[in-house]
């Protein structure tokens, strides 16, 4: 049975091995050295709990009985506090490492930038560090209202700016402010002219004087419909002119290719690190960074963080660096004719802009000096008119 004041002042548990173990038990007993929890373990062994002051006499009396003494284990307050101070500069490092992580989450390591469409995310960056928010400074410290008002002094594009913080990283979202709608003063002088060559086919006048009718040839730039409007009395007044004038309008776009095409095919690669620390970035390689010929980059970024829980500005980065050989091959000509033929009726579909559409469309074809031309020819019927101040 243990006793608790062995417990406290330290205990050992000893396995006893020899021809007659129970003889170094009676020499204990003699001795006067206390022991407890004896149980054989064969004809041949014994093991026991012994007080830990008692070890050097238990090893002497062992000796003169021609049995070996060995330490399974030890116990009590003596050995915990061997254990634990063996294992402070692991607790002080532990303790060091928390209050690092704790003190870091007051800190904004990464910032994050949402909404942002016409402005850049420089831009938005360098306003936000003028105002006080940048990687390394202290949020609690940060005003919502004063970072409002800052980063639309310095950027009158933007509407709103929100900042909300989680775990060292700090979301910047902003709206930009949408530009205010063109005024037109009906009753400025304005005229209609053609924004393409055609020839009309559909004269629908809204308001002012037509100048041409189904039929006429008409130049780009050329005045179709005229502000100036005379009365049957003689006088004279301007309008805004608005009309709507069809005409059969002619298109040829061409596009080109290479026929023969470049292949990379992966011959070896090595692997390289570099330690990323705030913003100064430390290679752990030799030689620079510049990439040989023939060769690729493929960049994974390691950052020390834990997601909802802390994020520290240090990152491992890893560079996997690609040798490559480039294989020329002969392209699939009809494959990459019908490419192309499809890239021109998307483009003639751009410039029509939604305002007409293709009456009849032909491609045409022909190599030169390894380069492939595709021709498209289109007749369209589509909307000329353009409103234009006088």
């Amino acid at each position: 049975m243990r006793r608790p004041r062995y417990l406290l002042r330290g205990s050992l548990w000893l396995e006893i091995q020899g021809a007659e173990p129970s003889r170094l038990l009676n020499r204990l007993s003699e001795a006067g050295l206390r022991f407890w929890d004896a149980e054989p373990a064969d004809d041949f062994t014994i093991r026991l709990a012994l007080r830990a002051k008692d070890l050097a006499a238990a090893r002497d009396h062992a000796a003169r009985c021609q049995c070996t003494l060995r330490v399974l284990r030890a116990g009590g307050v003596p050995a915990v506090k061997r254990k634990l101070r063996r294992r402070l500069a692991l607790m002080a490092g532990l303790a060091l490492c928390f209050a690092v992580l704790g003190i870091s989450r007051l800190f904004v390591w990464e910032i994050e930038v949402e909404g942002n469409e016409q402005l850049t995310r420089g831009e938005i960056l360098r306003a936000l560090a003028e105002s006080g928010v940048e990687p390394g400074s202290f949020w609690p410290a940060w005003s919502s209202d004063t970072i409002k008002n800052e980063v639309i002094l310095r950027l009158p594009e933007l509407a709103w700016v929100g900042v909300s913080v989680d775990s060292s990283r700090a979301t910047v979202r902003v709206r930009e402010r949408e530009p205010a709608p063109e005024l037109i003063d009906n009753d400025a002088p304005h005229s209609v002219r053609a924004r393409r060559t055609g020839i009309i086919e559909n004269v629908q006048v809204y308001l002012g004087a037509p100048l041409v009718q189904p039929g006429d040839a008409v130049l780009e730039g050329e005045t179709l419909v005229s502000g100036r409007v005379e009365s049957t009395l003689g006088t004279v007044r301007y309008v805004h002119a608005s009309a709507k004038i069809e005409a059969r309008t002619y298109y040829e776009l061409t596009i080109a290719a290479p026929t023969e095409q470049g292949f990379t095919q992966e011959r070896s690669g090595h692997t390289r690190w570099a330690l990323v620390i705030g913003g100064e970035r430390l290679n752990l390689y030799l030689g620079g960074s510049e990439l040989p010929e023939g060769c690729v980059k493929q960049t994974q970024e390691h950052k020390l963080e834990w997601p909802g829980v802390f994020s520290l500005p240090v990152a491992l980065v890893q560079e996997r660096i690609l040798e490559y050989d480039v294989i020329i091959e002969s392209a699939d000509i009809q494959a990459l004719e019908r490419q192309l033929q499809e890239e021109l009726a998307q483009e003639l579909i751009r410039q029509l802009d939604g305002r007409g559409e293709a009456l009849s469309q032909t491609y045409s074809s022909s190599q030169a000096q390894g380069i492939l031309y595709v021709t498209l020819r289109a007749e369209c019927l589509e909307d000329i008119a353009e409103t234009r101040a006088e």
